[in-house]
């Protein structure tokens, strides 16, 4: 399998740990989004990252898409919850992590444009739902207790995902989630985070 992805990518990295986690070989392949010609648009039409290519060429995206292709395909070790309830539950908590992520790429991207340019109204909205964003998963970071040798579940892969994004980029808006920062600084030494830490 070959994995498309940048550097600072929050989805990639998504993909990057759990693919680790699972302990799935991958050949990881750095592009540079701004070449109209690199190589993940060649296997995604629109041109973002991740794209995973299977060993059989199929091209693979999303994010949420290649995780739940990787659980298809190589079920064991588990990080989908069974239970039809706690799998709802887990996808859910992926998809308002990747909410947060997307948020805060809106929030650095206005933040880039020139300062009389930028639009306060949109800082703010975007502010507030990764701070909504966080404020929840905080909530839920208090009941998980800290993995060892387990894989990580889906719903604690796209939260550090998105954590470690919001800290890359926005750390201002994380200083109100003490515990989840507390929790995210925890997992840091694992392999999986520590190995797709962004540059």
């Amino acid at each position: 399998m070959r994995l498309y992805v940048t550097p600072t990518s929050p989805y990639a990295r998504k993909v990057r740990i759990a693919l680790i986690e699972k302990g799935l070989p991958c050949d990881i392949e750095q592009v540079d989004l701004r070449d109209p010609e690199h190589a993940a648009k060649e296997q995604n039409p629109l041109g973002k990252v991740p794209v995973l290519v299977a060993n059989d060429g199929t091209a693979i995206y999303d994010s949420t898409v290649i995780l739940q292709y990787l659980e298809l395909m190589h079920p064991q070790p588990a990080l989908f919850p069974v239970d039809a309830k706690e799998r709802i539950h887990a996808l859910r908590l992926e998809a308002l992590a990747d909410g947060i992520m997307d948020a805060t790429i809106a929030w650095v991207m206005e933040h880039r444009r020139s300062k009389d340019c930028q639009d306060p109204a949109l800082l703010h909205k975007q502010a507030g739902k990764v701070q909504s964003g966080l404020a929840y998963l905080q909530e839920k970071a208090r009941t998980w207790t800290p993995a060892t040798e387990a894989p990580l579940p889906l719903e604690q892969i796209a939260a550090a995902a998105a954590v470690g994004y919001v800290d890359l980029r926005a750390p201002e808006l994380l200083v109100s989630c003490a515990d989840l920062q507390r929790w995210y600084l925890a997992l840091r030494s694992r392999p999986s985070l520590r190995e797709t830490s962004p540059q």
